[in-house]
């Protein structure tokens, strides 16, 4: 059970970075094909990370380690919907963004807005991102003795499956897929069922 827990854990990492790139490329079309915009997208996707990470990790020691499992699929299939629905949320940001720019004249207004609507869009699905670790930790590491061990490679699966989702989406994915085909595979992915 533990090898295929790390299994599904690096195909967590793997649609981690996946949803990191696509984002990245589904946002710059909103905020424009800029350095501004992509590290817009990696500051929210880092700050949700550690923010998650600070919440999990201070949800997951009041859980059992089987609830622990619970709440760790239950917030990986939270992230596959999300990432299903983060295109139409983007469709739903236009009005929003049209209205900003008030007939060519946007003042501060646009740029505002476009920045605070891309974090938030990005930062909620980043913040469940970063709560899996804890959780996943807290059913995995079963020796208190073995903590930086069991830990460890828990985290390096994950890593794996992070740096394989980068390549594959930067070089293979996106340029055979798209990015809607890219999500919508991805979520898939992430599924439990696929995983587990």
């Amino acid at each position: 059970m533990r090898g295929l827990f790390l299994v599904a854990y690096a195909c967590s990492g793997l649609a981690g970075l996946i949803y990191q790139v696509t984002w990245t490329r589904l946002l710059t079309l909103y905020m424009g094909q800029t350095t501004a915009a992509a590290c817009t997208v990696v500051t929210a996707f880092m700050g949700g990370l550690a923010g998650g990470a600070l919440l999990g990790g201070r949800f997951a020691p009041r859980l059992t380690p089987r609830r622990a499992l619970y709440a760790y699929a239950a917030v990986e299939c939270l992230v596959a919907l999300i990432a299903l629905i983060l295109p139409l949320e983007l469709s739903a940001l236009k009005p929003v963004l049209v209205w900003s720019y008030r007939d060519g004249a946007p003042g501060l207004l646009f740029p505002a807005v476009r920045l605070f609507s891309c974090l938030i869009v990005i930062f909620i699905p980043a913040l469940a991102l970063g709560a899996t670790f804890p959780l996943a930790a807290h059913w995995f590491v079963r020796d208190p003795g073995q903590v930086g061990r069991a830990g460890g490679v828990l985290y390096a699966a994950n890593s794996t499956g992070a740096a394989l989702g980068a390549l594959a989406a930067g070089f293979a994915l996106i340029p055979a897929i798209g990015l809607s085909g890219t999500t919508s595979l991805q979520a898939d992915w992430r599924s439990p069922a696929r995983c587990s």
